[in-house]
């Protein structure tokens, strides 16, 4: 891949733009659930309580306690503040990237492994995970460190590998919950099943690692158990997980069964499509028996936890960055030896599909930066125009196939990020009024007094307020509130109302134009119509 000196200095370059693109990402503002891992992490560094979970006062018991540790260490050196949130998560991410080049140098060679690492780390799932910082990020790490130690001492059965591989499941769990052990185990039976190598499904030596996954996973089960006994762990190894798949603990089922498969379409861009054709081949190899046997433990890893997710009634997004790193070393595989004969025809057709890839990425950045969006600073075009002549340079040129069929697609997906970071998500914070809210409350309230956040249902004023915020859950509770000295309260038009019918005495009512960054939907992102889509926030000082 990088025998070429013009090929390593081009790859080297989109290396340093990328690594400019995922710090750049370090500061931008977080909302949802990201703000509320960081008002957790935010409570663990004021309490010093590393094991009690909470938020607003309350027990939180969703996610076990890895990525708050994280975070928290970044708060200890650099202070509250998005960048320290996102340090070492962010950081922990790039460890999963280097295990994920292990696994693919271990199921199969060392460039199938390189290739694994290049699509994980210039994909759009990593760029925004790593934005939006969740567990799933962390997850993925862990899990892709598990599946390397194991599969290391599945082949040379090496006692460091099972014990850093169990651990690695532990860690798994640590970050969220049993399911944590489920990719894992499938992949080990799998191979085992598959690989007739019967004797050793029931050798004792599973329950001595299963033993290392749980005391690594202590910590976990302690602080739910601390605070909410028996109930704590029930939640954690049935409820949080099981739950989301039967229905039972989601707000709101979703019944499309084909989610995730159109997901990875654009959440691994520029890959997608690829990906989609190295499935159904590597489908027909197996019908076909010519399997290697280290296909069975990935194909063990991936599918029936794919179906899985794909059939229970919680879904989001981000649950599948437990499986990338089996579906990135399963395209690595593929691709690696798709480019060993450049002369075939299914080689031209994945070229093909790839060069549109990347047209039709460019035409989407085009779009955004001077129609949806449009650039004010002129300096950004000092980017664009290069890339596009980079992009042409390098489809019009005889490079090897490596070049021409990875390059354009790392620049143009790093490009896009660029943007995204650095334009785009910088815009619509602007109408996340919450943050807004909490800056200008920072800024001009008074040291004694007290931010509550009422009516409204996410995180940011926790994360965000110089000294938290306390929540109104209640009328009863509203009226308490407003009694005291210098309230400052945000909420939504009701929550006003509510204010105004306590006949309290209103100082100040700040009014913000509001729509929340994760629902901001065909309305908003055209310009046309974005004024309409606005909804209104208020903050509302009492005397």
């Amino acid at each position: 891949m990088f025998t070429n000196t013009k090929n390593r200095q081009i790859y080297l370059l989109l290396a340093v733009f990328a690594a400019v693109v995922y710090f750049v990402g370090l500061f931008v503002d977080i909302a949802g659930d990201a703000a509320k891992y960081g008002a957790i992490a935010k409570n663990i560094f004021h309490s010093g309580d590393y094991f009690n979970l909470s938020i607003h006062d309350d027990p939180y018991k969703e996610k076990p306690p890895f990525l708050f540790w994280l975070s928290t260490l970044g708060y200890y050196l650099f202070g509250v503040s998005n960048f320290s949130f996102k340090f070492f998560p962010v950081l922990y991410g790039f460890f999963g990237i280097f295990c994920v080049y292990k696994l693919g140098t271990s199921m199969y060679d060392k460039r199938t492994g390189q290739i694994a690492a290049l699509l994980l780390a210039f994909s759009e799932i990593y760029y925004l995970y790593s934005v939006d910082v969740h567990t799933d990020i962390v997850l993925l790490s862990n899990m892709a460190f598990a599946l390397w130690h194991l599969y290391e001492y599945l082949k040379n059965k090496k006692t460091l590998n099972f014990i850093l591989g169990f651990a690695g499941v532990g860690l798994s769990m640590m970050t969220k919950g049993p399911i944590g052990v489920f990719v894992p185990a499938t992949a080990v039976i799998f191979y085992l099943v598959f690989n007739r190598k019967y004797k050793q499904l029931i050798h004792p030596k599973w329950f001595l690692g299963l033993a290392i996954t749980f005391t690594t996973a202590i910590p976990a089960f302690y602080g739910l158990y601390n605070q909410l006994g028996l109930e704590g762990l029930e939640f954690f190894f049935w409820t949080n997980n099981f739950g989301r798949i039967a229905g039972t603990y989601v707000a709101r089922a979703n019944t499309d069964y084909f989610f995730y498969l159109h997901t990875l379409l654009y959440l691994f861009a520029p890959w997608g499509f690829v990906l989609f054709i190295a499935v159904f081949l590597e489908m027909k190899s197996l019908l076909k028996k010519q399997a290697l046997p280290a296909d069975y433990f990935l194909h063990g890893g991936i599918w029936f936890f794919f179906i899985i997710l794909s059939i229970a009634k919680g879904k989001s997004p981000n649950y599948i960055l437990i499986v990338m790193p089996l579906l990135t070393v399963l395209l690595a595989k593929w691709l690696n030896r798709l480019l060993s004969d450049q002369n075939t025809l299914i080689y031209k057709i994945v070229f093909r599909l790839q060069a549109s890839v990347v047209v039709v990425l460019w035409i989407c950045l085009l779009l955004f930066i001077t129609y949806l969006f449009p650039l004010a600073k002129v300096g950004y075009w000092l980017i664009v125009i290069p890339a596009l002549a980079m992009t042409y340079y390098i489809y019009s040129t005889k490079k090897d196939g490596f070049i021409r069929l990875f390059a354009p697609s790392m620049l143009i997906i790093t490009l896009l990020s660029f943007f995204i970071n650095t334009h785009i998500l910088p815009y619509i914070f602007q109408y996340q009024s919450s943050i807004v809210a909490t800056r200008k409350f920072n800024e001009e309230a008074p040291q004694q007094a007290q931010l509550f956040n009422y009516d409204y249902e996410q995180f940011e004023l926790f994360f965000y307020g110089r000294d938290g915020a306390e929540l109104i859950e209640d009328t009863i509770e509203l009226k308490i509130a407003v009694t005291k000295p210098d309230a400052w309260i945000f909420c939504y038009g009701e929550g006003l109302n509510d204010i105004k019918k306590l006949n309290t005495t209103i100082d100040t009512i700040y009014q913000f134009k509001h729509r929340g960054v994760y629902r901001t939907g065909i309305q908003f992102i055209l310009p046309s119509s974005r004024e309409r889509s606005l909804g209104t926030t208020y903050l509302v000082k009492t005397k």
